[in-house]
Order: structure tokens, then C-alpha cells, then sequence
């Protein structure tokens, strides 16, 4: 039994269940328990289906990060599979430079939107050592690593969109989370933006050259700001530039470190902020109570002890998407993410 396996009965049936749960757990088959016992959970707040996506990490150096390098071993390098493995195999290296830049490989299943007998490749995003600013040489290093490792051997049209993009940044910024999904039709690379004051909202997206009313963006954000004070900002940028979806990841408290909010917070920071997604009609009921539900920490035994299960709600993300006439702007997702520690004690 895998750990996914193992959750089944601590998932709130209102966000998970039925067909989407049989799609999740043919995604992770075969893989080892340890991807799966430090992990996080996408829903959509806004439909009824109880559906999620998932999101787990691959050290090279445990049973997970070799399950995908022997995966990937006989495919083509320009591959998925072959690329991500190549990648691993990088970082597994005594004398890897990789490991001067990735801190941690990500990996994200798309599983509540994809047709029934479909499993794309999955999102490949990287936790960085040291933030993208100013460091063109660092830039360089961590976006051709990121191209390379999901089997784009031309990546240098996206990389010089990037590199343009980051240059609109305000210099409070920095970006340490990076990532690309290469069964997407669009070659995109995802930069989650931390360090934007919420003042330089308007203005950032402006210089972004986003199709929508950054006016409007900014005033939405400064509504939510008594229940979301902390913020960080989603972009897709591909060769022809910025994407018409922008999201703003919302947080119930100030972090240093965003990766682990869900282990800091509990139910009762979050109820005031599924009531507010409620009262805006991004949440249906049933889904901020099963989130709120999500919330607990168990301690679970079998033949072999105790078993920590502790699972929270990391952040919400709201996506936007620029009208037509490039001055609009609508909603067009609300999604709660939460994460899971299923281990034992030691």
C-alpha cells in the first residue's frame, strides 16, 4: 500500500473522491512511497467536481529521484521522461554545478482537467537556491537547466522572454520558484514572483505588458488584503511574451519561507478566508468546508508504529485573465493548495 493509498480515508470526500481519485492513483503507480509522503494537493474551489492535482518533490538521492531515472534511462534525451531523468542524474553527481542552482525538483501531475485515459507528462518546477534578480549569469544557468530538464533542446527563444520579463520586476523582487509543463501545447515558463509591495502591483503589471487592467488587478488584491495579507505572483511567459492568465498566490500569514506555510497555519486562520472566497462566489460551500476539514493532524499506528499524518492549507491562488480589448479582467480560477506529511517519527 502506497502512502497515497494510505490517505484515502483522511480526504474530505468534497475534494477528492470517485473518478478523479482512481485518475490520481493510476499517476502515481509505481511509484515509491517516499514521493509520496511529503506532497501537495491542488482543488478547484469553484466546481463541483472533487478533483485534484498533485504535487511531489524527486531527490535524486532517494528511492523517488531513481524511480525516474530509470524510467527515463532508454527514452530519447529530447523526451520528457528522458530529459527529467538526465536532469536527476546531473544533480545526483558528486561534482554537480546543477546542485549550485536547484535546490529542489518538483514535479506536478495534471490530473483534474485531463481526459479520462490521458497522462501527460508531468510539470517539471525547481525550488532555487539563490533568487532570480539581477544576476544574468544565474539566470541563464537556472532557466537552461529548466529547459534541458523538460526536453526543450531549443529553449532560447522562452529564455530571452524570461530574461525580459524579469527586467520589468521591481528591484524589491525575487524569483525562486521556476517551472515548465511540456504536455501543454504552449512552451510557457512559470515564475512565481515573491517581493512585489502591494503599491507596485499596477505598475509591475504595466511594465509587464499585461492584457489586462492592472488598475483592477491592484484593487482586487488590496480587497483581499485583510484575510490574504501575503502575497506572491504567477506568470507565464513564453517567446511571444506574457501570457493573458496571471495569478496572485494569497497567504494567511507573512513567511520568510512560502514552500511550508501549510504547516504553520491552522483552521482558524483559514475560516475567515474561505468565508470571503464564499462571499465572492469563488468557493462553492462544500469545498471551504472540506478545506477547512483538511486542516488536522493525526496519529495513525500500525505493525510497524506511529505514523504522523499532518496535513494544512498552504495558500489560495487566484487567476486572472485580461479582456479581450486588453483593458478587462476577469476570474477565471480559485484553487486551494494543500500539503501532506504522511512519515513516521524518525
Amino acid at each position: 500500500m502506497n502512502a497515497i493509498t494510505a490517505l484515502r480515508p483522511f480526504l474530505p470526500p468534497a475534494l477528492l473522491q470517485g473518478a478523479a481519485w482512481e485518475r490520481l492513483c493510476g499517476c502515481v503507480q509505481g511509484l515509491p512511497t517516499d514521493a509520496v509522503q511529503y506532497c501537495g494537493f491542488e482543488f478547484r474551489l469553484g466546481v463541483d467536481e472533487p478533483a485534484a492535482d498533485l504535487f511531489i518533490a524527486a531527490f535524486p538521492d532517494e528511492p523517488s529521484g531513481r524511480h525516474f531515472m530509470q524510467l527515463g534511462e532508454s527514452e530519447p534525451a529530447t523526451s520528457p521522461a528522458g530529459a527529467l531523468a538526465r536532469h536527476l542524474q546531473a544533480l545526483a553527481a558528486a561534482d554537480s554545478e546543477l546542485g549550485e542552482v536547484v535546490e529542489i525538483t518538483g514535479l506536478e501531475y495534471d490530473i483534474a482537467e485531463v481526459p479520462p485515459g490521458e497522462r501527460p507528462p508531468p510539470g517539471v518546477f525547481f525550488k532555487l537556491r539563490h533568487a532570480l534578480r539581477h544576476d544574468p549569469a544565474l539566470t541563464q544557468r537556472a532557466l537552461k537547466a529548466l529547459t534541458s530538464a523538460v526536453g526543450w533542446d531549443d529553449g532560447a527563444d522562452v529564455r530571452e522572454a524570461v530574461e525580459r520579463a524579469l527586467t520589468a520586476l521591481p528591484p524589491t523582487c525575487g524569483v525562486s520558484f521556476i517551472g515548465a509543463l511540456p504536455g501543454r501545447s504552449l512552451r510557457a515558463v512559470r515564475l512565481i514572483v515573491g517581493g512585489v509591495n502591494h503599491g507596485d502591483v499596477e505598475a509591475t503589471l504595466t511594465r509587464l505588458g499585461w492584457r489586462g487592467s492592472a488598475e483592477a488587478a491592484a484593487a482586487l488584491l488590496e480587497e483581499l488584503r485583510p484575510v490574504l495579507p501575503t502575497f506572491r505572483l504567477a506568470l507565464d511567459v513564453a517567446a511571444v511574451g506574457l501570457g493573458p492568465q496571471i495569478g496572485f498566490e494569497l497567504f494567511a500569514k507573512s513567511r520568510s519561507d512560502q514552500l511550508d506555510s501549510w504547516l504553520t497555519t491552522a483552521r482558524t486562520d483559514w475560516r475567515p478566508v474561505m468565508t470571503a472566497l464564499v462571499e465572492r462566489g469563488w468557493c462553492l460551500p462544500a469545498k471551504a468546508a472540506g478545506l477547512l476539514d483538511w486542516c488536522s493532524l493525526e496519529r495513525l499506528y500500525d505493525e510497524q508504529g506511529m505514523v504522523v499524518l499532518q496535513k494544512g492549507v498552504n495558500h489560495v491562488k487566484v487567476t486572472l485573465v485580461g479582456g479581450a480589448a486588453g483593458d478587462g479582467m476577469s476570474v477565471a480560477s480559485v484553487k486551494g493548495y494543500g500539503g501532506v506529511l504522511h512519515a513516521r517519527p524518525e
